[in-house]
């Protein structure tokens, strides 16, 4: 193939080329128009300097007539070369190919240009319209063609053959850059502001929310499940006599289902803090119970009686001392039956003054009768005690006469028969019987001496005559309204009572005695006897939270700072709380519905703090490890701080409490008897065939906890099982044989009462929404931050491509 030498001005010369016979009529064509100015006429084809392949070293020469089979190989050879380098630049392999391709397209357009100068056999002789370079067709928008090529573009433009020029390729440019921008914006800016706002509405409290707008009533809306579980003991007269180790079966559940209702709720000016009071409701739900339940009247426990215990613990520990509570009570039996027998043999016209002074005179000295009224057959068949103070003189001092030596004053104060008025009592150090008496027996003599004026001598008689009546008329007196052990309506260490009693309430004897005519009821769990009054005099005002099933608080509302919200500042009026060593500041956040279980933005907490109102102290919780799903519903899991359940030897920060048992709470301090809380199934002690021994189903065991989504704020599980364990040891008077461990300490063993397991779940109705809810904001948040950020990448990489890459353009 001859060589493609290139030509200047000054070097137009004729040269001959040999050309193929298919190319002899374009030769023709292009020699019969008029050539371009810088053509010589019927000179050679000037050709520029390094656009055609091997420019240096060919020549071409288009003259007529010159051809071989050699030059035709060589130029086919050429022409596959230049489509094969098109291909491949067309491909991206090589810059220098699309180059050389780009040359070799430019050589064409300019042989295409002498052949339109004039009509050539297959246009009819017609000339044909010059087609526009590369820069003209930039500029004309005319520079491509879209025919379904591109289904992203056709969202845009027609796809019926519409031409885009250099605008719409700028304005896809924009629109991409918009979209990314709009999808990172509204993914993480906006939707995350308006997710944040929603929860705040939701969680913060406000006087128009659940529980204490107007329309609620201050009923708080829904209930808490609880299941109460009993423990019974199984052989309680073996225990009472001493002769066997308590056994004891775990019995339930009953499940009640919990309603609060809020009163007198009060928002300060700046909504930050509520006060209010509240209280509880519920009903058994016998479906939700366990098998056989269904009847708690029916169903007979043996259980440690928690209100005796209190009742003992006030008094002092012991029964004795219990007894010299009741010493008022004893001495008014004794006066009435003393005057009630005076005045058979007093004149009948006789006063009730008169009648009074009788009594006295014969308690002190024997002087109505002359003798003891012991001595009559008629009261010893009721009474085998003297009643007297002369006569229990003489009979266990002296022997001797009936004269006691006590004044009638003296007599008048042991009897409660003071006269003198309001004045005369302002004045007096012991102005009821109940004072006298007690610090007569308690107070060294020479002091009570002083104080009463009563002479030392005396006050030594008295005394002794004081612990006798305590140890005969006293015994009797407790044991009446204790009742026989184990009986259906007794009182005692050990009791028996049917479910329904221990759960919603029962009458205790003992407590009846103390407050005669108070109808006192003493419950477990609830006081379902007790809610209609409650709720009708809270509302009128004549109740307020020294009921002891009102209570009363004081929590943050999260207006000020949602992360606050619920968390308690003061419960029952106190700011601080008093345990066994010390006080610490009431905190942590409420468990009751009305202020408790929102938390906001809890993503990334480690832990937080609970006031657990049963133990009226706040408890932490750490997030554990591996976190939850509940219902579907992936959850953070937090779990209780195992500090929390050392003694203060093991731990110095627990020291302001009484916690002297690993795994239990001392909560002596509040349930007016030694108590311990503890998780369901605890006994400190080994549980060997010689101690106490606990049978329970181990399904039922477990630990506290809170599952928390942290999006919504919302607690989707909430486990806080509690258990009271009571200490209880041989008393002086009527328990002194109950059995002990053989070689241990006689302070008591303990044993459980009950434990409820408050597990407070979401439902599956509500988990299927907040499902729905959390999965709607991952798709729109997924569209946001991936979908439209992607869809402007790709807009502006193909508009970007097509402006400044692209061989079209």
């Amino acid at each position: 193939m001859p060589a493609i030498v290139p030509v200047t001005g000054n070097e137009i010369e004729e040269v001959e080329v040999e050309l193929t016979p298919w190319k002899q009529a374009f030769s023709q064509q292009a020699m019969a128009q008029k050539p371009p100015a810088f053509f010589s006429t019927g000179g050679a084809v000037p050709v520029m300097e390094g656009y055609l392949p091997g420019a240096a070293r060919n020549r071409l020469s288009i003259n007529e007539g010159e051809h071989t089979e050699t030059t035709r190989r060589q130029r086919e050879a050429s022409m596959k070369e230049s489509t094969r380098r098109r291909e491949s630049a067309a491909k991206g392999e090589s810059r220098r190919f699309s180059f050389m391709s780009s040359s070799a397209e430019f050589n064409k357009l300019l042989i295409e240009s002498l052949q339109n100068g004039k009509g050539g056999k297959g246009d009819g002789g017609k000339s044909r319209k010059p087609r526009a370079d590369k820069r003209n067709r930039l500029s004309s928008g005319t520079f491509c063609r879209i025919e379904n090529q591109s289904a992203l573009l056709s969202t845009y433009i027609d796809n019926n053959k519409v031409s885009c020029g250099k605008t719409g390729l700028y304005l896809l440019l924009v629109m991409g850059s918009i979209l990314f921008m709009i999808g990172f914006v509204l993914g993480m800016g906006f939707l995350p502001m308006m997710v944040d706002d929603m929860v705040k509405k939701k969680l913060i409290l406000s006087p128009d929310g659940p529980c204490f707008s107007a329309e609620d009533g201050g009923m708080c809306p829904g209930s808490v499940q609880s299941k109460y579980f009993l423990w019974n003991i199984t052989n309680p007269t073996e225990y009472l006599q001493g002769t066997q180790a308590p056994r004891l079966e775990e019995v339930g559940p009953f499940v009640y289902n919990t309603y609060e209702k809020v009163y007198h709720a009060n928002f300060v000016p700046n909504k930050t803090v509520v006060e209010y009071e509240y209280t509880y409701f519920w009903n058994y739900s016998a479906p939700d119970s366990c098998a056989g339940c269904e009847d708690l009247a029916s169903l007979d426990i043996f259980t440690v009686n928690s209100a005796y215990l209190q009742v003992l613990d006030q008094a002092g520990g012991s029964e004795t001392s219990l007894i010299m509570a009741f010493l008022p009570q004893i001495f008014d039996g004794l006066f009435q039956g003393l005057r009630g027998i005076v005045a058979l043999s007093a004149d009948p016209s006789a006063t009730e003054a008169e009648l009074d002074a009788l009594a006295l005179g014969q308690w002190a000295n024997c002087s109505a009768l002359g003798a003891s009224v012991s001595s009559l057959p008629a009261y010893q068949e009721n009474d085998p005690y003297v009643p007297e103070v002369g006569a229990w003189k003489s009979a266990n001092v002296d022997n001797s006469s009936f004269e006691s030596g006590v004044s009638e004053d003296v007599a008048r104060k042991i009897f409660g028969k003071q006269s003198g008025g309001a004045a005369a009592a302002a004045a007096d150090p012991f102005p009821d019987a109940l004072s006298f008496i007690g610090g007569m027996l308690m107070m060294p003599e020479a002091d009570f001496s002083f104080l009463s004026g009563m002479p030392e001598a005396q006050i030594a008689v008295v005394k002794g005559y004081l612990f006798y009546v305590i140890g005969t008329y006293g015994t009797m007196t407790l044991q009446a309204a204790v009742g026989s052990p184990l009986g259906a309506q007794s009182s005692g260490l050990i009791i028996k009572r049917s479910a329904k009693d221990l759960l919603e309430g029962w009458q205790d004897p003992l407590l009846a005695g103390f407050a005669p005519g108070m109808n006192l009821s003493y419950n477990l769990g609830f006081h379902t006897d007790n809610i209609d009054s409650i709720d009708a005099q809270m509302a009128s005002g004549l109740l307020n939270s020294t009921h002891p099933f009102v209570f009363a608080k004081e929590a943050k509302t999260g207006q000020y700072n949602p992360s606050e919200t619920g968390e308690v500042i003061s419960f029952g009026g106190q700011r601080e709380t008093q345990h066994g060593n010390g006080t610490e500041g009431v905190r942590g956040r409420s468990m009751d519905p009305s202020t408790g279980f929102r938390f906001y933005n809890f993503r990334k907490e480690q832990d937080f703090e609970v006031f657990h109102e049963g133990v009226q102290r706040p408890f932490t919780f750490l997030r554990d490890e591996k976190d939850s799903v509940v219902h579907k519903i992936d959850a953070l899991h937090f779990r209780l701080d195992p500090n929390e359940t050392v003694t203060c030897g093991a731990n110095a920060t627990q020291c302001i409490y009484a916690d002297n048992v690993n795994g239990a709470w001392n909560i002596s301090n509040i349930y007016m008897a030694p108590t311990l809380g503890s998780f369901p199934h605890f006994y400190p002690e080994d549980q060997s065939s010689d101690h106490v021994q606990l049978s329970f189903n181990t399904d039922n065991r477990r630990e506290w906890g809170y599952d928390i989504e942290p999006r919504m704020g919302v607690a989707l599980k909430t486990t806080v099982p509690f258990q009271y364990n009571y200490r209880v040891a041989p008393t002086d008077v009527l328990h002194p044989a109950i059995w002990m461990p053989p070689g241990g300490s006689q302070e008591g063993v303990w044993i459980p009462q009950f434990y409820y397991d408050l597990m407070v779940e979401i439902s599956a109705k509500d988990a299927f929404k907040l499902r729905k809810v959390l999965n709607i904001l991952k798709v729109v948040t997924l569209c946001l931050l991936c979908v439209l950020p992607t869809v402007g990448i790709i807009m502006v990489v193909y508009s970007t491509f097509k402006l400044f890459f692209s061989l079209e353009t």
